[in-house]
């Protein structure tokens, strides 16, 4: 035990010399680098499989360090220093940004358009009733059907995935495969023609799907890259800067790049640029990522329970934290499906926006591309007027005052933008959209956090992220539908509001927004199913108070009583 003793004091010198060290050395250096300290990332799988940990590989005492400075700067971000895993986390979302960027405003818009001249319609026909010769729909459902099925697809695999990344250790393998795949389907996009549009179409169903897998394993890493809740706060907010940043930066250069050469109404070439850029630029930060040595390994969390097999244990735990939820968390067992019901018209409001731009508005893409840029600009200036509402209404009141303004503009879009000479109105209505967008998702992102029940966090943000993806695919199905049976665009779009609707009613019959934070702060609920005598005493109790304080108090000692 001495010789222990004196070891580890030996090595504590050591580490304190090296650091002193470091710091000499880094300020010397003229690059300055803000390092989040790798002790905060925890130690991944291979240090059981025998490779070398990434944890290790950065340690202080490694030429990797000391050798930052002559690194590229495109090998080491400031922003992460030595955490390796963070810095593939920021180089994959740039690709996921990139690649959703491309394939959406860009490519899209050149399918539907060529699928137009395929189906007979004249560029100026903005009633134009023909079909496509192969798939016999009209070109204005077609990014609405390519939404239904990556949404059935991802709602039906979104359990399974969850097992995966608790039960196996194939984590970064499937991350590494689903990279590979995905920018297999970019690169024949770049040669859309009148003849491949078709086949292009196919691949944009076949790279969502396959991107949202990766996407998946992605941000399975996310949650374990610090124990330290300041970190992870500070690692999300720099991965958000990354992501908006590169979504701007791409449509900024893409349209520069179509106007300087004259292409800004000619959606063929424009989309053939931007996939070239997408591309090249995907494929590069993905493969520096996951086979950079900067994606580490991943054991299992957890053995399969016993029974089960991988294709039945997510769906089983899923069924049973429903019922759970229904039974002990009243308020939640509304919330989830508000969330289901306000995320998927959300969603698909972008599309079926996109999808007017083009019918009515006659837009190219680079005119696409300037509505996401829109919308991306303000909604992140949206996020803003969550914490002002909060001044004057709950955040259950506020959630449903977003919602409203969604409708409220999306009417009046269908209302007032008729044609092609009303762009610029088009361009304000996404300007409200993306206010909207902002506010929503900021808002809702904080109830979910204030009415989690304590000690079930992962349990049901998981399921809260479940809940925004199972009804993606209902709206843009009953556009189609409408579409399909030849029901104006405009009216076809107005959809939208029963689901913004119903998930206001979901959000009033949560009840009053301090008793749901009361329960979840107090576990009341639980422990009414426990002790029948709970709920009098709550009852009693709640008759005695005067104002918020003593309100906390009582229910505190209601549920001492209820737990004794």
């Amino acid at each position: 035990l001495t010789a222990e003793t004196h070891c580890l004091h030996q090595f504590a010198i050591t580490r304190h010399l090296v650091a002193k060290a470091l710091i000499n050395q880094r300020q010397a250096m003229p690059c300055q680098i803000d390092s989040i300290d790798q002790s905060a990332r925890p130690p991944t799988s291979s240090d059981h499989t025998g490779e070398p940990s990434p944890a290790l590989e950065e340690s202080p005492s490694s030429s990797t360090s000391s050798q930052a400075c002559r690194q590229p700067i495109f090998c080491h971000w400031p922003q992460y220093g030595s955490h390796l895993e963070a810095r593939g986390w920021a180089y994959d979302a740039v690709g996921r940004s990139l690649s959703f960027i491309g394939n959406a405003a860009f490519v899209g818009t050149a399918v539907v358009q060529l699928a137009r001249i395929d189906a007979g319609c004249e560029p100026e026909d903005v009633k134009c009733s023909g079909r496509t010769q192969y798939a016999g729909i009209r070109p204005s459902s077609l990014l609405a059907l390519y939404n239904v099925i990556v949404g059935l697809a991802s709602s039906a695999l979104l359990p399974l995935l969850g097992a995966i990344v608790d039960h196996t250790s194939v984590r970064r393998l499937i991350g590494r495969i689903s990279a590979i795949i995905y920018c297999a389907t970019l690169f024949p996009m770049i040669f859309l023609s009148e003849s491949t549009w078709l086949a292009v179409a196919i691949l944009l169903i076949i790279s969502a799907f396959v991107g949202w897998i990766h996407s998946g394993m992605s941000f399975a890493y996310l949650p374990e890259m610090s124990d330290d809740k300041e970190v992870l706060e500070r690692l999300n907010t720099s991965f958000a800067v990354v992501q908006y940043g590169t979504d701007v930066v791409y449509i900024i250069v893409v349209v520069a790049i179509a106007a300087a050469m004259g292409w800004v109404d000619d959606s063929l070439a424009t989309s053939r640029v931007a996939q070239s850029i997408n591309f090249v630029a995907t494929t590069t930060v993905w493969v520096y990522a996951w086979w950079g040595g900067l994606m580490g390994r991943r054991a299992a969390m957890s053995p399969f329970p016993e029974g089960d097999s991988l294709l039945t244990v997510g769906f089983k735990r899923l069924y049973k934290t429903c019922v759970r939820i229904y039974k002990n968390h009243r308020a939640l067992a509304s919330f989830y499906p508000a969330i289901a019901f306000s995320e998927s018209a959300t969603q698909a409001l972008l599309v079926i926006g996109q999808t007017y731009s083009i019918e009515l508005l006659q837009f190219s893409s680079a005119e696409t591309g300037i509505f996401l840029l829109i919308l991306l600009i303000f909604s992140s200036i949206g996020c803003y007027l969550s914490p002002l509402s909060l001044h004057l209404l709950s955040p259950i009141q506020s959630n449903q005052l977003c919602l409203f303004f969604l409708g409220l503009f999306t009417a009046g879009a269908a209302g007032f933008v008729k044609d092609a000479g009303q762009k610029v109105l088009f361009y304000v209505f996404a300007i409200f959209w993306g206010a909207c967008g902002g506010w929503k998702y900021t808002i809702e992102r904080y109830l979910t956090c204030t009415i989690i029940p304590k000690g079930q966090d992962a349990e049901l943000m998981g399921l809260y992220l479940f809940s925004g993806q199972v009804l993606t695919w209902l709206p843009p199905l009953v556009f189609a539908a409408m579409n399909e049976a030849g029901v104006s665009i405009r009216i076809s779009m107005l959809s939208l509001l029963l689901f913004w609707f119903i998930a206001i009613v979901c959000l009033q019959c949560m009840g009053s927004y301090d008793k749901v934070i009361r329960e979840a702060n107090d576990g009341t609920d639980e422990a009414r199913t426990e002790s029948p005598n709970c709920e009098r005493d709550d009852v009693v109790r709640e008759e005695e108070l005067g104002n918020e304080e003593s309100k906390i108090d009582a229910a505190d000692r209601v549920c001492e009583i209820c737990q004794r």
